[in-house]
C-alpha cells in the first residue's frame, strides 16, 4: 500500500510539473492563442456570412413585395381607368341617343306639322313606326355611328333654344335607310343562329339514330320487361322526369352492363301499349308500331316520343278535377297533330298496359 501511495504521489507531482512547464512554455501559449484567434475569426466570419445572407434575402423579399405592390397598383389603376372610360362611353352613348331621339322627333314634326294627316311623300307612315326604327338604331349603333347621324340631322345646335340652325328634314330618308339596313343585318344574324341550331339538332338526331341502330341487336330480356312493367306501375304519368326514373329503376334492378336509356324504355313501352290498345285504337298494320287513329279518315299514325311527352305534360297541367270534356279539349290543344279522341284513347291504352304489366 505504501508503494502504491508513493507511486500515485509521484505521478501527481510529474503531472503538476508537466502542466507548469506547458503553462510556462511560450510556444504552447502562442499556439493556444493562435487556435483561439482562428476559432474566433471563423465564428465571426460565419456570423458575418449569415448576416449578409439574411440581408440579401430581406432585400430580395422587399424587392418582390415592392414589385407585387407596384403591379397591383398598376392593375388597380388600369381597372379604374377602364371603368372610368367605360362610364364615359356609356355617358356619351346615352347623350348621343337622347340627342338622336330629339333630332329625329324635331325633323318628323317639321316634315309633318299635322301628325293626323301624313303626306304621301312622308318617310314613315306614322309616328309609331318611326319610333320603332329609332329605338332599333339606338340599340344597335355605336356612339360614332349615332354621332354621324346626329351631325347629318343638324347636330346639337338644331335643338337648342334660340339657335338659328334648323334640323335637316331631308336626312330622315338616310335615317330610314340606315334602319332598314340594320334590321336586315340583325335578321341575317338571327337566321344564321337558327340554321346553326337546326344543324346541331340534325347532328344530335343522327347520333341518336346510330345509337338506336347499334342497340337493335340487343333485345329486351324477360327480366328487363318485368322491370319495365314494375317501373311503369311505380312511376305513373304526371310525375316529373318520369322516364328518367323508369330507366334508372330498370338499370338498377337488372344490373345491366350496357344500361338502357329513357328513349329505349319509351320505345319499348310504346310497342307494348300499342299491342295492348283496343281494336278501335290499335293499328292493323303488320309493324304494330302505331298507337292512334285519325278520327276523320281512319289513317293510322304512330305516336312519337315528343307527343307522348306532351301528353304527359298536359296531364300534369290539367288535373282530373276539371270538367272532363274541357280537360281533354285543353290537353288535345297542347298535343299538336292529335285530336281529343286520340289523346283519350292513348291515355286508356297506356293505362291498360300499366295494369296488365305486359312482358
Amino acid at each position: 500500500r505504501k508503494v502504491k501511495k508513493m507511486k500515485r504521489d509521484e505521478m501527481a507531482r510529474v503531472n503538476l510539473l508537466v502542466e507548469r512547464a506547458m503553462a510556462a512554455d511560450p510556444r504552447l501559449k502562442r499556439e493556444k492563442e493562435r487556435a483561439a484567434k482562428e476559432k474566433r475569426e471563423k465564428e465571426e466570419k460565419k456570423l458575418k456570412a449569415e448576416k449578409e445572407r439574411a440581408a440579401r434575402e430581406r432585400a430580395e423579399r422587399e424587392k418582390v413585395e415592392a414589385e407585387m405592390a407596384k403591379k397591383k397598383a398598376e392593375e388597380e389603376s388600369k381597372k379604374k381607368d377602364a371603368k372610368k372610360i367605360k362610364e364615359q362611353q356609356k355617358k356619351q352613348l346615352r347623350k348621343a341617343k337622347q340627342l338622336f331621339r330629339k333630332l329625329t322627333m324635331s325633323a318628323y314634326q317639321a316634315a309633318n306639322p299635322n301628325d293626323s294627316s301624313v303626306g304621301n311623300d312622308a318617310v314613315w307612315d306614322d309616328l309609331e313606326k318611326m319610333n320603332d326604327d329609332i329605338e332599333l338604331l339606338c340599340d344597335k349603333l355605336s356612339v360614332m355611328e349615332l354621332t354621324s347621324l346626329n351631325d347629318i340631322l343638324g347636330g346639337p345646335e338644331a335643338v337648342e333654344e334660340g339657335s338659328n340652325t334648323s334640323v335637316c328634314v331631308e336626312a330622315l330618308a338616310e335615317v330610314k335607310q340606315c334602319a332598314v339596313e340594320t334590321a336586315a343585318g340583325a335578321e341575317r344574324q338571327s337566321l344564321q343562329a337558327i340554321q346553326q341550331r337546326n344543324q346541331a339538332r340534325k347532328e344530335a338526331a343522327e347520333k341518336a339514330r346510330e345509337a338506336k341502330l347499334s342497340r337493335a341487336s340487343s333485345p329486351w330480356t324477360k327480366e328487363e320487361l318485368a322491370a319495365l312493367a314494375k317501373a311503369v306501375k311505380k312511376y305513373p304519368p304526371g310525375g316529373s322526369n318520369r322516364w328518367d326514373a323508369i330507366a334508372l329503376f330498370v338499370n338498377n334492378l337488372c344490373k345491366l352492363p350496357d344500361p338502357r336509356t329513357k328513349e329505349e324504355c319509351i320505345e319499348k313501352y310504346n310497342q307494348i301499349a300499342s299491342s295492348a290498345a283496343p281494336p278501335s285504337a290499335a293499328p292493323a298494320a303488320e309493324g304494330g308500331s302505331g298507337a292512334g287513329e285519325k278520327a276523320n279518315g281512319g289513317n293510322e299514325e304512330a305516336w312519337t316520343e315528343e307527343q307522348d311527352a306532351l301528353l304527359q305534360e298536359m296531364l300534369r297541367k290539367y288535373p282530373a278535377e276539371m270538367d272532363k270534356n274541357e280537360r281533354w279539349k285543353a290537353i288535345a290543344k297542347g298535343v299538336p297533330g292529335r285530336t281529343k279522341k286520340e289523346c283519350v284513347q292513348r291515355f286508356k291504352a297506356i293505362r291498360e298496359a300499366v295494369r296488365q304489366g305486359k312482358n
